[in-house]
């Protein structure tokens, strides 16, 4: 009688399992359905691949005497088979520890050129592809130089992480703006295409995730640095979309879900320094922008998929009052703690579905990989490895990817 019984009780086990997983997929998509908003000329919730490596492969394959890169190949060659409009890469390097290998601006408005030439074959390669680019400027963050970079560059004293010094000093700015107009000037030497005018390039964002850190609490600063510099863009690439790259972090919860974000998030979500709303109203400014890590953010684990619903519809709400589409331009969780997979998958189908339902122009999962990429070199790696299925248990989430770009342009 004993092998009924656990058959029974492992029947039971499995059944509670994946009821559990169907609650995950509807508090993760638990969004209010609102009239589709596009980015540009993509299709609404179209979905955008990350891969911020390329002009480093690039660079590097141009360094060994290639003509292609293999890296850059695969890359855009899977995005568009997943159906992804467009990619998400760098358009900066100016890593001190990476000069004569990958660097771009190697010193205050001086380039290395093979560098530059990496970043020609990306946008020349995406547009045989026929795959769009979004490209940062810059970083807020000390990986590839980061905004510290620019403060020390200026001879500023006692740099730090993104350094507040990178948005009100005047040297500092006036240095950002004429390296983003000497970048957006530039002529690919493989295609004789202005990097302002380029068919490749969706949109540009003016920074990677900057913060508000050490600025005033009401956003005025950041504002008045995303006006002046998006002028910037805007001049000399006229016909390009121009994002800020924020993450959604606001100076107050007014507008938002003040209860739910009580309860699941820290108060720094809307503690100032930088304000999503205001940034967004800019008139120089044609897509709002998010970024959602819930482990990092300090998210519990019981809310983490409704907090990405709400993070996406209330930005969605506000993007759409003021005439704009959102493009939530990282998304992710951990892949070696916390969630299982299926957990994950569970999340991640909901999110894809709640952008889709919500209205949102674009989104964009952290982060795609070549198959020579190392697992362990990102906490948040997924794959589409050639001689498998995008369902295939080791790509994690490749085959969402498909069933989310499918969706896109659907009313």
């Amino acid at each position: 009688m004993r092998a009924p019984v656990l058959s029974v009780l492992l029947l039971t086990v499995m059944a509670c399992g994946e009821d559990a997983l169907e609650v995950l997929q509807e508090e993760a998509s638990d969004c209010p359905a609102l009239p589709a908003m596009q980015l540009g000329a993509a299709p609404s919730a179209a979905v955008v691949l990350n891969a911020y490596y390329l002009q480093e492969d690039a660079t590097r394959d141009l360094r060994r005497g290639r003509a292609e890169s293999s890296s850059v190949e695969e890359t855009f060659a899977k995005a568009a088979a997943l159906g992804a409009w467009a990619v998400r890469t760098n358009g900066y390097n100016d890593a001190a520890d990476k000069r004569g290998d990958t660097t771009i601006q190697v010193a205050p408005l001086q380039y290395d050129e093979l560098s530059l030439r990496g970043l020609d074959l990306v946008l020349t390669r995406a547009a045989a592809h026929g795959v769009k680019l979004v490209l940062p400027l810059g970083n807020y963050w000390d990986a590839y130089g980061g905004a510290r970079q620019y403060v020390e560059w200026a001879g500023l004293p006692s740099s730090v992480q993104g350094d507040a010094r990178f948005f009100t000093e005047r040297a500092v700015i006036d240095h950002y703006k004429a390296h983003i107009a000497r970048l957006l000037s530039r002529v690919n030497t493989f295609d004789g295409l202005r990097y302002g005018e380029h068919p490749a390039v969706l949109a540009w964002e003016l920074l990677n995730e900057p913060r508000g850190k050490g600025l005033d609490p009401d956003g005025a600063a950041m504002r008045a640095w995303v006006d002046e510099v998006a002028t910037v863009v805007k001049t000399y690439a006229p016909g390009h979309l121009v994002g800020t790259g924020e993450e959604g972090f606001d100076t107050s919860s007014a507008g938002y879900d003040e209860l739910f974000w009580r309860d699941a998030a820290s108060p720094s979500f809307f503690e100032g320094g930088i304000s999503f709303r205001r940034n967004t109203a800019s008139p120089v400014i044609d897509f709002a922008s998010v970024h959602f890590y819930p482990e990092a953010y300090g998210i519990g684990r019981e809310q983490t998929a409704r907090a990405g619903a709400h993070w996406f519809f209330e930005h969605a709400a506000i993007a759409r009052d003021l005439g704009k589409p959102l493009f939530i331009g990282e998304f992710a969780l951990r892949n070696r703690e916390g969630f299982t997979l299926d957990e994950r998958r569970a999340m991640y189908r909901g999110w894809f579905r709640c952008a889709w339902r919500t209205g949102v122009g674009a989104s964009a999962p952290w982060m795609f990989a070549n198959d020579a990429r190392p697992d362990e070199w990102d906490d948040f790696t997924f794959y589409y490895r050639d001689g498998t299925v995008p369902a295939d248990s080791r790509n994690r989430h490749a085959d969402l990817v498909i069933e989310a770009a499918a969706l896109s342009g659907r009313p």
